[in-house]
């Protein structure tokens, strides 16, 4: 298809709301209990990344590659997950149907392989066409290269035909560098996305693809 062929979609706190369960995990592997999931999420969504701020709590651990995936495995393993996003199940199939391929890529620090169950416990799984983790490259690799690597295996290296969907304001300057059109999606604690268009929630992607391909064309 013409225009925006490639839908990139962060999996957490766009696609799916693993926030508490994320915060959960991490007090009960560092047995830190100084700050609380308000404050966590305010470090969650600082533009600098959410290691520097903990790293005041916890120590160097936090800028640990390994620290992380020992979190997300403990995440994973424990099959308590969080909770599919409003809309999102039907936006994937609406995105789908509409000829789009559309994939997840996501931050955490472990393999692809670790998504399966979690992604088939929200029904997403079968709606998706691919998706990759920063597991996958090794602690060696940052977001960037992972979309990149997405784009090269889902698009043939058109940035242009593609567009990540994110949350966060580091994702989204990552895209800007890059060249890598973005779409934000707000919630109730990262105000402020300068993403090329911003959302309310899932609901809104379809339409404003059809803007952003609009203004791109």
């Amino acid at each position: 298809m013409n225009g925006i062929r490639l839908v990139i979609i962060d999996l957490d706190m766009t696609l799916v709301d693993t926030a508490r369960r994320c915060y959960e995990v991490l007090m009960d592997i560092t047995g830190v209990n100084s700050f609380n999931f308000e404050e966590f999420m305010t470090l969650y969504y600082d533009g600098n990344g959410i290691r520097k701020g903990l790293a005041n709590m916890i120590g160097d651990r936090a800028f640990d590659y390994s620290f992380w995936r020992e979190c997300w495995l403990r995440y994973v393993k424990g099959g308590r997950y969080g909770s599919v996003m409003p809309s999102a199940v039907e936006v994937l199939r609406r995105l789908r149907g509409e000829g789009r391929v559309v994939t997840i890529a996501t931050g955490r620090e472990i393999e692809g392989r670790f998504l399966v169950r979690e992604l088939e416990t929200y029904g997403i799984l079968n709606l998706v066409d691919g998706y990759m983790t920063l597991g996958d490259l090794g602690p060696q690799y940052g977001k960037d290269e992972l979309l990149r690597r997405m784009v090269t295996r889902y698009n043939n290296g058109n940035f242009k035909g593609s567009v990540y969907v994110t949350d966060h304001p580091r994702d989204i300057t990552i895209c800007r560098e890059i060249g890598l059109p973005s779409i934000g999606v707000l919630n109730r604690w990262n105000r402020g996305l300068r993403a090329d268009k911003v959302i309310n929630n899932l609901e809104e992607l379809p339409e404003a693809l059809r803007e952003l391909e609009a203004s791109i064309n």
